[in-house]
């Protein structure tokens, strides 16, 4: 199982505040066995966690099949987030209800199929700079141009190995234009919202039936 399925597993457990998870996360950086050591009998060790997560989250709140493929994505983008942005992820079990943290910036990307949707990153302006210097590997000093540009970049990414994945599954899905924003106030419909904890805070994973990132 990999390193991210048992945090995540943790996590599923119930037994991990946001906070206590992040400094988990935080830890596992510089030592992964951290994660296994809070391992016990009452952890669930599931084969997809996140999947378990993202079912939890949405409860009756979005068409099951839109679900399967919010999932899907979810698991993808924990992968990218180790492998491209060097942090160990989770995802809370819980959906946001609540409005976006302010000020936040945003961004987002459509992905044009036969059952398209747009996902999309929402983060306080300080994960969301921090995310951007972790996958640029840039010293970033403020949300410039080049740092909204990074998070469009991991995203853009992260979703063309999406468009992979769907057609191995014979899904042909095309990519539009990223958007970006600030103070981003997320509508939609069939929308789900879910907090994401890395080791150096929280944001929120949007999915939606259309485009929330308006010009």
């Amino acid at each position: 199982m990999a390193d991210f399925n048992v945090a995540q597993c943790l996590m599923n457990g119930g037994g991990f505040s946001t906070d206590e998870m992040q400094d988990i996360l935080a830890e596992a950086e510089d030592d992964e066995s951290v994660l296994v050591q809070h391992l016990s009998d009452e952890v669930e060790i599931d084969s997809r966690p996140v999947k378990t997560a993202v079912l939890r989250a949405a409860g009756a709140s979005c068409p099951q099949d839109r679900v399967e493929i919010y999932a899907e994505y979810m698991e993808l983008l924990l992968d990218s987030l180790q492998s491209m942005a060097g942090t160990q992820a989770v995802l809370s079990p819980v959906s946001i209800t609540e409005m976006p943290w302010e000020p936040n910036h945003g961004a987002s990307q459509a992905l044009k199929s036969a059952m398209g949707f747009v996902p999309g990153i929402i983060a306080t302006d300080d994960v969301f700079l921090e995310l951007a210097k972790r996958y640029s590997q840039e010293e970033l000093p403020d949300i410039d141009e080049l740092a909204v540009d990074s998070v469009e970049e991991f995203l853009n990414v992260v979703n063309g190995l999406f468009t992979i994945q769907l057609a191995k599954e014979k899904i042909t899905a095309e990519l539009d234009l990223p958007r970006s924003g600030e103070n981003v106030q997320p509508v939609g419909g069939d929308q789900l919202r879910l907090r994401v904890i890395t080791a150096f805070g929280s944001f929120e994973a949007v999915f939606s039936a259309d485009e929330f990132i308006t010009e």
